[in-house]
Order: C-alpha cells, then structure tokens, then sequence
C-alpha cells in the first residue's frame, strides 16, 4: 500500500513538473517575442533601448533552448555566408595596422549585435502571426520616424552647423530634415526601404479600404523622402517604382508620376536639385564622393585580402587622402557600399557579405527556383516583354484611354441617376390622357417617389396603409444600424490575412534590398548603425518566411 502510494505521489511531481516546465517554456517564449518587438520598433527611434531588448531576447531565448526539448536550432539559407563575413572581420580587425581598443570594441558591438539579431529573429520567429507581429511594430516605428520628419520640416531645423548641403550649388536650400536619424541620406534610404516593405504587402492584400491604407502610407513616406532632398535615394525609389509597375501594375506609375508632380509643384527647389543629377552642377558632394572612391580603391589594393580592418576606415583614410585639401576632415565611409566592405574586410569578406546580401535579394524576388515563370531567363522575357507592352505596342496609352472613357461612362451613369432621383419622363399614355403637349410636361414640379422607383410620378393623394408600412420599414432600419456593430465592420475592412503579410513582406523586402543595393553605389546606408541592424532583421526574416511559405503550401 505505501508503495502504491509512493508510486503515484511521485507521478504527480512529475505532472506538476511538466506542467511548471510548460509554463515557464511559454513565459520565456513571449519575452523573446516581446524583445524582438521592442528591438524592431526602437530600433530607428531608441538604438540603446534597442540594444538592451536584443541581450535580453538572446538570454531568453537561450534558456528556452536549454529547457525545450521540441525547440531546435535550424539552419537559414545564408548562414554560412554570414559566418565567414562575421569571421574575416574579426581577422581584418586583429591584423589592421590601425589596431587599438576602439577598433576592437567597435567590432564586438556592432557586429555582435548584426549577429545576434539575425540569430534572434531567424531563430525565434516561426508563424505567420509572428511575422504579422514584426510587420506592425516595423510599421509603428516608421509612422513615428514620419512625424518626426514633418514636424522638423514644419517648424523648421537648425542645420547651419551641418555639412549636408552645398550653398554655392543650391544656395536656395535651407533645410533637409533627418528625423531621428542622423542623416537625411540615412533617413533617405531608411524610408526607401519601407516604401519598398509597404510596396510589396501592398501587391498582396485585397480590399479597395486596405489597398487604400498603404497607397496612402506610401504617399506620406514618399513626402517625407522629398523633404530630406536626398537625389540618390529619390532616383532609386523611381527605379523601384518603374521595375514594381512594369512587372506587378503599371498603374503604380500613375500613382508615382502623380504624387511627384504635386512634389514638383509645391517645391521647385526640389526640382533643382534632382535635375542637378543631370546638369554639370557644381555640386562639391559629387567631387567629394569621387576623390574619396578613388582614394578607397588605392586602399583596397594595398590590403586585398584581410582589409584595413572593420571600422578602421577613418584611421587609415588620411594615408590615402590624395584629393582633400583640408586635412582636418575626418571621412568616416567610403559613401559607396561596395568599396567600403571591401576596403574593410578585404575582397574575401566582402564576397560573403554579398553572398548573403544579394542571395537575400534574389531569395526573396523569388530569382532561380524551378518554376517556369521564376526562374531567371523567364523573369527577362517577361520584363522586356512588358517593357514592349508598354513603351513600344502602346497597351499603356491605350489602358490609360480605356481607363478615361470608363469613368467618364460610370460619371455620366451616376449623374444620370442622380437626375432620375429628382425627375420623372411622362410616358406617351400620360400625355395623351392629359390633353397637354410635351411642352407643358416641361413645367411640372420635380418630386420624389416613396419608393424610390425611377422615372415614376408620385400620386397625389396618400395612401395610409403605405405610408404606415414604410414609417414600420424605417423604424428597422434605424433599429438595424443601431444594432450593428461598426468595430466589427471596419475590422473586417481592414483586417489582413496572416498569409498576405508572409507573402507580401518577402516581395517587399527583395525590393528593400534592391533599394540599398542602389543607394550603396552612391552613398553607404549601411554605414549607419540603424540601418544595417534593420537590414540583418530582414534577411533573417526573409529565410523565415521561405520556410513558413513551404510550410504552408505542404
């Protein structure tokens, strides 16, 4: 007997274990979430409080992975390219001949946290409603970071200290707003990449309500974009847009042409200096950036293979600076993507980088899987065939004409309708039996029907029994609206399915990559903390959702 007892004593702990296991299993699974969220949306508003959420999802997510027995480590499509850069970066930093502390504390901070918030995300997101999760915290920090922009250039920024633009070349230009970023190029390309996030969902999603939403979302990213006048980061979203409209809906263009004339109109300094991309302006940024691209490839060839050491540009540039007059200028980066990873961790590192890179890009763009419409030659067949489409057989004018003598068709049936509600046409029985000619008609009192019928008159004398079905028929209708439930309408108006957020953030952010690829020859992005942390988010992210993609169709 005290055996049995025992015996089933002990099963109890045992249930009682497993139940406090699952317990604290779910608690560290909502604190990693959680900090994963907290890191995404403070990370373009915050970046200490950012930082903090990263260490702290990393120690949650640790001690899930030691309690856990169902929770594995999985394999992303470009680790091993991401683990080779993370390595022949810490080799460039210990062989730099600008060794010291802050070279390498600069390493182990900020490609430590590259590295943690790939593993983090890559590791620890795994459903669509995760991902839907990631998508509205990205969304409230952007929303935030717009504001900001509109506030700055609404009351006005003091940037008479700043570098950023040029008074001889564009002395009408006061003020470009950075928001809470440090940069208007930085703010430039972060809002590139959004507007390519919210492009990309927007492909996706169905309703007129919610296609609404983002065509307004962008319209307000795109105002904040001309506000930091940034001419690289503006021709790029151009780029994006001309590439998304020929291949997705040409009718993206119309919605950019458009919200870039009203840009143009409000601004003509904005003009200005977009078309100075084009004229033989001046400008000393351009002859900056060239004698600084020179100057990078004379480093890249003194260090190949290791690099000048990660972060070690600015120490090492002043050997190579060849074109600066003043010397007291500290060049931080390259101002080119490209140059710059591989001035830092030689050409072997910056293969992998772009390895990882680029492989995201195409992964995401959906380039070289075994689908006949996906593969790569057929995605060139298909652009130049719509390039054709559109440029050279016409079908663009021609859907454009379409669509004009379309709404002049639904305008003329709404305005004859509205005609019809107020009038009537007395039939050729009416007239007769009236005696009267047409003309006569032409005096008559325009009046309503009670039943709202058309081209009917209304008789004159009331019937009772109709007028009290229709006072009862209005009572329920009242009754009706007021016993909907409005919350419930507008959610379902606006609500977005799990799927269409999956689908649509990995088209999304191959066009993010797209858009830092671009801005990379001209200026580097992803020299800004902020951003380079974002774009390690969202190639783990982007391997996630391939995963969760197969895992949905199986």
């Amino acid at each position: 007997m005290y055996v049995l007892r025992g015996f089933f004593k002990g099963d109890k702990l045992n249930r009682i274990s497993v139940f406090v296991r699952r317990q604290r299993i779910k608690k560290l699974e909502i604190w990693t979430m959680r900090a994963i969220l907290i890191e995404t949306f403070f990370l373009a508003l915050f970046p200490s409080i950012a930082a903090a959420a990263v260490l702290v999802g990393i120690v949650a997510w640790f001690f899930r992975l030691q309690i856990d027995n169902k929770f594995k480590l999985r394999s992303l499509s470009f680790d091993i390219p991401a683990a080779i850069f993370i390595i022949c970066g810490a080799v460039s930093v210990f062989n730099s001949s600008a060794r010291s502390f802050e070279l390498i504390y600069n390493y182990c901070a900020i490609v430590g946290i590259y590295a943690l918030s790939y593993i983090l995300v890559g590791q620890n997101i795994r459903t669509s409603s995760q991902v839907k999760n990631f998508t509205k915290a990205l969304a409230a920090s952007a929303f935030f970071v717009v504001m900001g922009g509109f506030f700055q250039y609404i009351f006005g920024v003091d940037i008479s200290d700043m570098k950023w633009v040029d008074g001889e070349a564009f002395p009408e230009l006061r003020k470009r707003v950075f928001s809470t970023l440090e940069n208007p190029n930085i703010l430039a390309g972060y809002l590139d990449v959004m507007i390519c996030l919210a492009l990309g969902v927007f492909s996706k999603v169905t309703g007129h309500t919610k296609r609404i939403i983002f065509l307004v979302a962008i319209a307000l990213l795109t105002a904040c974009l001309a506000m930091t006048y940034s001419r690289g980061a503006f021709l790029t979203l151009a780029i994006i847009f001309a590439v998304y409209g020929i291949l997705k809906d040409w009718r993206i263009l119309i919605v950019f042409a458009i919200l870039t004339g009203i840009i143009i109109y409000s601004d003509p300094t904005f003009t200005h200096r977009i078309l100075s991309i084009f004229t033989t302006t001046n400008d000393s940024s351009e002859g900056l950036r060239i004698g600084i691209w020179v100057s990078t490839i004379s480093m890249i060839a003194d260090h190949p293979f290791i690099g000048a050491g990660w972060g070690a540009f600015k120490f090492v540039y002043p050997q190579y600076n060849y074109y600066l007059a003043d010397t007291s200028i500290t060049i931080y980066h390259a101002h080119n993507l490209y140059l710059q990873t591989a001035a830092e961790v030689g050409i072997v590192g910056a293969l992998a980088y772009f390895w990882y890179f680029f492989g995201t890009m195409f992964a995401s763009l959906e380039f070289g899987k075994n689908k006949t419409s996906k593969n790569l030659s057929e995605f060139k067949a298909k652009f130049y065939s719509r390039l054709a489409d559109i440029f050279i057989n016409s079908k663009f004018l021609q859907n454009l004409a379409n669509a004009k003598s379309m709404a002049i068709t639904r305008l003329s049936e709404l305005c004859n309708k509205i005609l019809d509600k107020f009038s009537f046409t007395p039939s050729e029985k009416e007239i007769r039996d009236s005696g009267k000619n047409d003309e006569d008609f032409n005096d008559v009192e325009l009046v309503h029907h009670e039943e709202m019928k058309w081209g009917k008159r209304r008789d004159k004398k009331k019937d009772k029994s109709s007028d009290k079905k229709n006072d009862d028929d209005n009572n329920m209708d009242l009754q009706r609206f007021a016993e909907r439930d409005i919350y419930a309408e507008l959610h379902e108006k606006i609500y977005i399915e799990d799927s269409q957020i999956v689908e649509g953030m990995k088209f999304g952010i191959g066009l993010a990559f797209l858009s830092m690829a671009l801005n990379g020859m001209s200026d580097d992005l992803l020299f800004n903390i902020q951003s380079s942390i974002l774009m390690w988010q969202l190639g783990a992210l982007s391997a996630v959702l391939n995963i969760i993609s197969d895992e949905e169709k199986i």
